[in-house]
């Protein structure tokens, strides 16, 4: 299956804090965004059990049993 590209422009309402070991560059790199909507998912499911939680979240994020996602 071939990958697409998908370019959007987003507005910062917070401050975001980033950069790398070039202090004249800065990045902001794709798992640090998977991670975070991972962590507003779990945030949204928590009252799902535990064990669906986790299914759930390996079928959108990937993880050790299922392997990467399409996220």
């Amino acid at each position: 299956m071939p990958m697409h590209k998908i370019t959007f422009e987003c507005e910062l309402i917070t401050p975001l804090f980033m950069g790398n070991a070039n202090p004249n560059d800065c990045e902001l790199r794709a798992p640090s965004i998977k991670g975070a909507m991972r962590f507003w998912w779990r945030a949204m499911h928590g009252n799902m059990p535990i064990d669906k939680l986790r299914e759930k979240e390996e079928e959108i994020f990937g993880g050790t049993e299922k392997g990467r996602s399409k996220v």
